[in-house]
């Protein structure tokens, strides 16, 4: 049996009209452009949740994927790099799962969502997206 559940039936009333990426227990909801979707959870969708709620907000890797940075200074190097790889690594495994369910929404995520030292969602602010979490 497929993990990830895809519905497509009308949404409820309380997330019609509206993107909302929310965890739910061991699931995550996900809606866009009217569609509703159940993704088990990970990492990569905390993260990309994470980067959600910050739009416009360069956050480190270090934080994403929870590596100390030494005290009162700039994160380690190998702590720094191996923090980005995870980062990069979940969110784009997170963003393929998407994909094979929404192509509007990772349309949407390939051209907002950056990874590296620092991970951002940078919507177009011409075209606003709301979420709800």
């Amino acid at each position: 049996m497929n993990e990830d559940l895809k519905t497509r039936r009308a949404l409820p009333g309380a997330v019609a009209g509206r993107n909302v990426f929310r965890r739910e227990g061991e699931y995550w909801m996900i809606v866009y452009d009217g569609e509703l979707h159940r993704l088990p959870d990970t990492v990569g969708l905390r993260y990309l949740a994470h980067l959600l709620q910050r739009p416009g907000q360069q956050v480190p890797a270090v934080d994403l994927a929870g590596a100390v940075p030494t005290p009162g200074g700039p994160p380690r190097t190998a702590a720094a790099e191996l923090a980005r790889v995870k980062a990069t690594r979940s969110i784009r495994a997170a963003m393929h799962r998407i994909g094979t369910h929404n192509a509007p929404l990772i349309a949407h995520l390939r051209a907002t969502i950056t990874t590296g030292t620092y991970c951002a969602y940078t919507p177009d602010p011409r075209l606003p997206v709301g979420w709800e979490f």
